[in-house]
């Protein structure tokens, strides 16, 4: 364990054991069951203020802070009430507290599941547009890179001419050219190796069946827009 992890422990523990002191000091041991129920509550929610990083470990900020957020309102609640009810315990009877810690814990719920669903549909929707810009920024680099090692001149205008048909694809990608995109990757390997060897011939022929695949691709991605 490492020395932060002990100050965030050391501070996370700083409310619950200042709460306790002042809780069993002012008022003792013995108290009725809605005493105790709104004491477990809070202590719940402190709880759930202490996993909610855990939770949220692989999104965004934005929908880490949304969670946190949450959170820390269900505990602010639960702490307003649990401050109203121990002052004024014959306010509320045992069932309405029960109930009004069962409806608030309800909604709670209802809202964190709610953001993380949401949550983590927009962390793989983002997840596949990396992927898909990803696709054509690799090829884009690849295609400028065989470009500066072509020695041919009229092979270098060809290959940036293919250059500037990859770098205008389309990003978004689908399962349907998929297919293509994969034969793309595949010949410009062998453009590469082509252009190593000074084969002009092959290479040239390489670069025009990469600019079919590359113009049928596009096409089938722009008629479904």
């Amino acid at each position: 364990m490492t020395k932060k992890n002990i100050l965030m422990i050391i501070l996370d523990s700083i409310f619950i054991v200042a709460f306790n002191i002042l809780f069993f000091v002012n008022a003792g041991t013995s108290h009725s069951l809605g005493v105790w129920t709104c004491y477990g509550f809070l202590h719940f929610s402190y709880l759930m203020i202490l996993l909610t990083p855990l939770i949220e470990t692989k999104s965004t900020y934005l929908s880490w802070l949304t969670t946190y957020s949450i959170s820390f309102s269900y505990f602010l609640l639960e702490l307003v009430f649990a401050v109203m009810f121990f002052v004024n315990v014959d306010a509320f009877g045992t069932k309405v507290v029960v109930s009004i810690q069962t409806i608030l814990t309800a909604i709670y719920f209802v809202l964190l599941v709610s953001n993380l669903l949401v949550n983590d549909a927009t962390a793989k929707k983002q997840t596949r547009h990396d992927m898909e810009n990803d696709f054509v920024k690799s090829i884009s680099v690849k295609a400028k890179y065989i470009e500066s090692i072509a020695q041919n001149s009229k092979l270098k205008s060809r290959i940036n001419n293919l250059y500037y048909t990859i770098h205008s694809s389309p990003i978004k990608s689908s399962a349907e050219v998929s297919v293509y995109e994969n034969k793309i990757s595949d010949l410009l390997d062998n453009l590469e190796t082509a252009v190593t060897q000074v084969n002009e011939e092959k290479a040239n022929e390489l670069a025009g069946e990469i600019e079919r695949v590359v113009t049928k691709r596009n096409f089938i991605l722009k008629s479904r827009n």
